[in-house]
């Protein structure tokens, strides 16, 4: 049994890491030692610290349909609202990704961008989830399709927003 407990620490060594709370204070500091020529006599060291502000975006996501309940042959806008909630962090290079929903097709000349309040949205579409092509699906492609939206800043308090129509099959 004892060997068994030590293979399973083994196997479960490594690094672990952990993410810094938003608001925490955190210091680093730095030493420099020096001597004489000689190396004996006398040295002096000297050491410097520099607190750090720990400041983390805060991302929220929400989807919008309009209208709630449509017919087959009828159009589906789905709005895509971004927040940073955060006061003080501006966030980078934020992806989301959706997938249209079973039973409907891309509507290209419903599917433009609106009301971008922030930096620069990127559009994106693919198959399959991972291979990624810029711009948005030709019109009536149906699922499996996914869109991906990457806005590129997002300001403290800030919020963005994206649109993309579906046609009901």
């Amino acid at each position: 049994m004892g060997m068994l407990g030590a293979a399973a620490v083994v196997v479960m060594a490594g690094v672990a890491r952990g993410a810094t709370s938003d608001g925490v204070v955190i210091t680093n500091t730095a030493c420099a030692t020096f001597a004489g020529l000689s190396g004996l006599g006398w040295s002096v060291s000297y050491c410097a610290t520099r607190p750090v502000l720990v400041q983390n975006p805060c991302i929220t996501l929400t989807k919008v349909a309009n209208p709630t309940a449509q017919a087959a042959g009828g159009t589906v806008t789905f709005t895509l609202w971004v927040v940073n909630c955060s006061a003080t962090a501006s966030a980078f290079n934020v992806s989301v990704t959706d997938r249209l929903p079973d039973n409907a097709g891309f509507d290209a000349a419903r599917g433009e961008w609106g009301g971008i309040s922030a930096g620069t949205w990127a559009r994106q579409h693919g198959s399959n989830g991972t291979t990624w092509v810029a711009g948005s699906p030709t019109a009536g492609q149906t699922t499996p399709w996914y869109l991906r939206f990457v806005l590129d800043q997002l300001g403290p308090n800030r919020s963005a927003f994206a649109a993309f129509s579906v046609t009901v099959l």
